[in-house]
């Protein structure tokens, strides 16, 4: 990884070949959340921040950021939301995935943001990053364009300051990304 390059970048910015590749990596790893003209984040909305792993011109890692209000009980407060996290089938097993998430948290600390959340395919990826399944129940509009509520298997939380993890009942006021 000594010749891996970390770009952290908006959506406006990410153009051209850097975009053409980013997108060629999330469409890949997630064929079935692609939209129809290739645009990953078209279909799932724009992130705050994009991470990206970049060694020479190969995109090999990627990461995006979104802060959402959401209600936890009867508090209003600001999370962190990790969205499309992909590494490259042959840069596997290699750290892209941890140093992509620690990027994204030291973000999210400097904007005094107390949790992270995100949902996982495979949890078990998470559990070194500080990541914890979450028991909370979860209000949320699901992909049908139906407001659901449930415990989301796969559903983690980091805690990024001394803050402890609400255990309420957690509205995303959106979907899940």
């Amino acid at each position: 990884m000594s010749n891996t390059e970390w770009i952290e970048i908006n959506r406006d910015a990410l153009t051209g070949d850097l975009e053409t590749r980013v997108q060629a990596l999330l469409g890949e790893a997630f064929p079935e959340g692609s939209s129809t003209n290739g645009d990953y984040y078209a279909f799932h909305g724009v992130p705050d921040r994009i991470l990206i792993a970049r060694e020479a011109r190969q995109v090999v890692g990627h990461l995006a950021v979104y802060r959402r209000q959401v209600k936890m009980g009867d508090e209003v407060l600001e999370i962190g939301m990790i969205g499309a996290v992909a590494v490259a089938p042959d840069h596997r097993r290699r750290g892209h995935c941890r140093l992509l998430l620690q990027r994204a948290h030291d973000d999210l600390r400097a904007r005094s943001i107390p949790f992270s959340i995100l949902f996982a395919f495979e949890p078990r990826v998470y559990l070194s990053s500080g990541y914890r399944l979450m028991q909370n129940e979860t209000h949320f509009l699901d992909v049908d364009g139906a407001w659901k509520t449930f415990v989301y298997r796969g559903s983690m939380f980091a805690e990024l300051t001394e803050r402890p993890w609400p255990d309420r009942m957690l509205e995303l006021a959106g979907g899940v990304v």
